[in-house]
């Protein structure tokens, strides 16, 4: 098995999380610098080093790389990612202190109750070493430029906004993050896409009851204050956040029509949370002096889907409109949309 490429990066936060990030490689320690070639999955250690963003220039430092067996890196107790304070007993199994304080008897489990050869004792240098170990995160392929301490991958992972939402057109394996995919699903697939200029303004648009779905793309542009100069800072640039993507989609439900919304983005906790405001609106019936115009209104949370309209119908709210409110020939439905942050 090969040794693993690898950069260094901050160690940051001391707090801890029981998931066991998922590896597919040997673990690889990297004092200091980073490497230009590409990298496998692994653990990167950065001997105080800090911040890329915050560290002043100083020499580059010599590299090891340490090529170290995964189990190593959990706790013998609970089989999850070693969080501080670390315990070791004589033999060198390793175990977290929240498992410890559990054990009614101070004993390695795996050693057996050997009196004081298999107690557990606190080890300060294992804290140092495994508080300082990264690795980057799985979706740096697509975008994230984030090294999160091990004990914290799989919070990240599970949070990450960089993580690829799947195209929907059949036969199609493109995946990539909601803005990229926005863009594939325009481009190649011919999907309409309906521009709102901010979060809370209503837009209107007609659809026809027998789709297709559709895309709303949501972008607030930051106003240039009177007087601010451009500063020439790129990077501030590539961390801006992109558009929000939503799909709007239509389905057939018995004889009514369902129009719903969905976020689309992997991970549900990748960002804020949206609701979603939903009229449909009909003129009144001819020959019906006096009658007001029909209108329906629905207002709901708004669920997020990795692949447009998977879960836009089946997991989320949706707003039935009638057949007396589809409209003429084209049979189209007459929508206003408001999305808004919660």
């Amino acid at each position: 098995m090969k040794p693993t490429s690898v950069g260094s990066r901050m160690a940051g936060g001391e707090g801890a999380k029981e998931e066991t990030p998922q590896l597919s490689g040997p673990v690889a320690a990297n004092h200091g610098r980073q490497e230009s070639k590409p990298r496998e999955a692994g653990v990167v250690v950065s001997f105080g080093a800090r911040s890329p963003a915050a560290a002043a220039p100083r020499p580059r430092r010599l590299t090891t790389v340490l090529v170290v067996d995964k189990a190593r890196l959990c706790c013998s107790l609970c089989s999850l990612a070693l969080k501080r304070p670390i315990y070791q007993c004589a033999v060198g199994h390793l175990a977290c202190g929240s498992c410890r304080t559990k054990l009614q008897v101070n004993a390695c489990r795996t050693c057996g109750d050997r009196g004081a050869a298999s107690a557990y004792a606190l080890c300060p240098g294992l804290d140092v070493f495994y508080g300082e170990l990264h690795l980057p995160c799985p979706y740096e392929p697509y975008g994230c430029k984030s090294y999160i301490p091990y004990y914290k991958a799989a919070t990240h992972q599970g949070a990450c906004e960089h993580a690829p939402c799947l195209c929907p057109e059949p036969g199609c394996a493109f995946a990539a993050p909601p803005q990229a995919l926005l863009a594939h699903l325009a481009a190649a697939h011919s999907w309409p896409v309906h521009k709102i200029p901010r979060f809370g303004a209503i837009h209107a648009l007609r659809v026809p009851a027998a789709g297709p779905d559709r895309l709303l793309v949501v972008a607030e542009e930051e106003e240039v204050k009177e007087g601010e100069e451009d500063d020439g800072d790129d990077d501030k640039d590539d961390d801006m956040e992109g558009p929000e993507v939503f799909v709007l989609s239509v389905r057939a439900r018995g004889e009514a029509t369902a129009v719903s919304v969905a976020c689309v983005r992997a991970n549900a906790r990748a960002g804020p949370q949206y609701k979603c405001v939903l009229w449909a609106k009909a003129p009144a019936t001819r020959g019906a002096a006096g009658r007001a115009a029909r209108r329906l209104c629905m207002e709901t949370d708004v669920p997020s889907c990795a692949q447009p309209g998977e879960a836009a119908v089946e997991d989320g709210m949706w707003l039935g409109v009638a057949p007396v409110m589809v409209l003429g020939a084209s049979r189209e439905i007459h929508l206003s949309v408001l999305i808004d942050k919660i």
